[in-house]
């Protein structure tokens, strides 16, 4: 399926509301003013009607002073839709949220922002029902963002950013 984004896919804003006109500059100048900062990218999307909406997620997670205990994270999203992908391309559009993942992550590391984290919401566990057939490209998306740089954590690992993700394009 050829699916072009609508305008707006790389529009991020605050939970605010507030449009962020440059997000690498916003993301640069966040971690310029705060210390311990890892960041943090994931995708989701869901099927609604006619569209496929999908959510972008960039955490700014304050790993704290070394006691072992994280301060929060501040968090940004973008959110845009597709023609729906049907339930038979599952497996293409988990490969889209991975494909917008890393291609944020690629815009501010082109900026000069180190991302640490791509989160999937893929389980890397066979499933036995519909809702849990992920891990069929969990091994291909893994090594697509580790290949590309960065650190890879899925679904079983708890992330944060796929979870902010799911709610957003749920909102």
């Amino acid at each position: 399926m050829d699916v072009e984004k609508v305008v707006g896919a790389f529009s991020f804003k605050k939970f605010t509301g507030e449009r962020l006109d440059n997000i690498e500059e916003y993301v640069k100048e966040y971690c310029s003013t705060h210390s311990n900062i890892d960041i943090l990218v994931g995708t989701d999307s869901q099927n609604r009607g006619p569209k496929t909406l999908f959510s972008t997620i960039i955490a700014m997670y304050d790993r704290g002073d070394g006691d072992g205990h994280g301060h929060g994270a501040h968090c940004v999203f973008s959110r845009w839709s597709t023609p729906r992908y049907r339930r038979t391309q599952s497996n293409e559009r988990l490969l889209k949220e991975v494909e917008e993942s890393i291609a944020t992550a690629d815009r501010l590391r082109e900026a000069g922002v180190r991302v640490k984290y791509i989160d999937l919401d893929i389980n890397p566990e066979p499933g036995t029902n519909h809702r849990n057939l992920s891990n069929d490209v969990y091994t291909a998306a893994k090594g697509w963002v580790e290949g590309s740089g960065y650190e890879c954590r899925w679904k079983t690992l708890g992330p944060l950013v796929t979870t902010m993700a799911d709610w957003v394009v749920k909102k």
